[in-house]
């Protein structure tokens, strides 16, 4: 397996094409690996960054709702930087990380509600008690964009050009949409001549992002509630709100991309595949972007984000 070995920021190993081409036959397949962030996800990209923004308000406490990665990462750069953290998990999720996030001293809220119910709830509590306020849709969403951003520039960093397409697991579309505003930054600054298309990927009947585009919707539809059944590969993917889906689906527009759904089968035997060939943990919802690229791209250069920790 060929791998990039220069030192690069944590979530920049690229596996390369040669060997994917064997075990999937797509010869410009390449993968963008998050696995190696301190804890093991995109999500640090924009923790850190809402920890020290906190810090620079001067909060002493940090919230958010998460399915679990993210309450994680918030928990691991609140308890480095010495501020408290508040993470609401809904409590029939099977979130495996409730253990590692208590470790880091974060004080776990647990309800029996939907997740899109949870931001609501701890959003509420964070305007009562002055807590700094993480989850997505907030007032302090750009520390998102712009950290997913920078995605798109390691992207062309390593790759010296810029791939035909793109694909991402969307659940809120917050990291899809951060690494367009990437590209569009390099595009501005004439650093690049073209933006990627698109792959935008998720679970089967669960994504509003998903949904509308398959439809043809040019504005976003919220799914019913009442529908969406969770299993334990979906639950990172499952939204009937997508916070950022409206500019996600924007996005497949504009570029002309393509959405699609994916199985849970089709992600855990995918997972199963990169840790036995590549010895990559990868989360089985991030195989969703892989399920995807598999089904559109042909020779054409794409590169996939997979994030770590199953």
């Amino acid at each position: 397996m060929e791998i990039e070995t220069e030192e690069k920021p944590p979530g920049s190993l690229f596996v390369r094409e040669s060997d994917i081409g064997n075990n999937f036959k797509k010869p410009n397949l390449f993968f963008k690996y998050e696995g190696y962030n301190p804890t093991g996800t995109q999500k640090d990209r924009i923790s850190e960054e809402h920890v020290k923004n906190a810090i620079s308000q001067e909060y002493d406490t940090i919230s958010v709702a998460t399915c679990g990665n993210y309450g994680v990462s918030i928990a691991y750069y609140a308890n480095k930087y010495g501020i408290k953290a508040i993470v609401g998990i809904p409590s029939e999720y099977s979130v495996s990380r409730r253990d590692e996030i208590a470790s880091y001293g974060a004080e776990l809220v647990e309800e029996p509600i939907k997740y899109e119910e949870m931001v609501d709830l701890i959003r509420k509590r964070a305007k009562i008690h002055s807590w700094y306020d993480a989850s997505p849709g907030s007032v302090n969403s750009y520390i998102d964009y712009a950290s997913y951003g920078n995605i798109a520039n390691e992207i062309y960093d390593s790759m010296k050009n810029i791939p035909d397409y793109v694909s991402v697991p969307v659940g809120n579309g917050t990291t899809l949409y951060g690494i367009y505003t990437g590209f569009q930054n390099l595009y501005k600054r004439k650093l690049i001549d073209k933006i990627p298309k698109f792959i935008a990927n998720s679970t089967i009947n669960g994504n509003p992002i998903i949904y509308s585009f398959l439809n043809g919707f040019k504005k976003i539809r919220d799914l019913n509630p009442g529908n969406i059944k969770e299993t334990p590969i979906d639950e990172p993917l499952v939204a009937y709100r997508s916070y950022d889906g409206q500019n996600a689906l924007d996005v497949l527009y504009e570029t002309h991309g393509y959405a699609l759904y994916s199985t849970d089968d089709e992600m855990k035997n995918l997972s199963t595949r990169l840790m036995e060939f590549y010895n990559l943990s990868v989360l089985p919802a991030s195989c969703s972007a892989l399920s995807g690229a598999l089904r559109v791209i042909n020779k054409e250069t794409c590169v996939v984000l997979l994030t770590g920790k199953c």
